[in-house]
């Protein structure tokens, strides 16, 4: 099960939860590589140029649209996290699950936002069903923010967690600081055609975060949060 999220920002009446990208190797900020040592682990993120593809009008408004945030291995496991948009809520989501996920209420023109995250090919959350991780949200175009550890056991405290941000607009990076010094760091994945966006970072069993950071495209650091142990 996940932890509860510690930060939340919400707009056009909806709220944020917290879901990870093969492709490209974990990249620095100021100078900071990512951590590959230690538990096994390794880490990938998406390009910087795969990030925003062109948006496509009509036709690609209509479509399901997914995108893997972030993946590696992290105390020889593997793991990932997943967002996936639907542009229309599908039949067999439950009517009455408004209150779930990222959405307190169903909008007017209610879509669909998934964000998945596996650890050793199990999904976090799994008990809560087949749309587990999913929640309703106002379109494309919606605005999402939040935070949070996700883990199989002791709702995220404990054991082998991925740590999933949801940051604001203008994000670019992450960067994820244990105890003692190991740095990790992930580029922000922008859904395409949509404003949703997410990065994530794996947390081995027995690690403490000391902080976590988020800069913009020209490494200006624009958060630094420190309760995350």
């Amino acid at each position: 099960m996940s932890s509860s999220i510690k930060k939340l920002a919400v707009a056009v009446g909806v709220a944020a939860i917290v879901v990870s990208t093969p492709v490209a190797g974990a990249w620095a900020v100021d100078g900071v590589p990512g951590d590959t040592s230690g538990k096994g682990l390794r880490t990938q993120s998406v390009a910087e140029g795969e990030q925003h593809p062109p948006r496509h009008a009509q036709d690609g408004e209509q479509r399901t649209v997914a995108r893997t945030v972030g993946s590696g291995i992290v105390d020889g496991k593997e793991w990932s996290v997943t967002l996936r948009f639907y542009p229309e809520v599908p039949e067999d989501f439950p009517s009455t699950d408004g209150t779930s996920g990222f959405g307190d209420s169903r909008p007017q023109n209610p879509a669909l936002l998934c964000q998945r995250v596996f650890i050793g090919g199990v999904q976090v959350d799994h008990q809560a069903g087949p749309w587990a991780g999913c929640s309703v949200v106002a379109g494309r175009d919606d605005f999402v923010e939040g935070a949070g550890l996700h883990g199989l056991t002791d709702k995220g405290t404990s054991g082998t967690r991925i740590f999933v941000g949801n940051p604001a607009s203008g994000t670019a990076s992450a960067r994820l600081t244990l105890d003692g010094g190991t740095v990790r760091t992930a580029e922000v994945v922008t859904l395409p055609g949509t404003s949703y966006r997410a990065f994530a970072l794996p947390v081995a069993d027995g690690e403490t975060i000391a902080s976590v950071d988020t800069f913009d495209g020209r490494g200006n650091r624009l958060t630094h949060e420190t309760y995350w142990d």
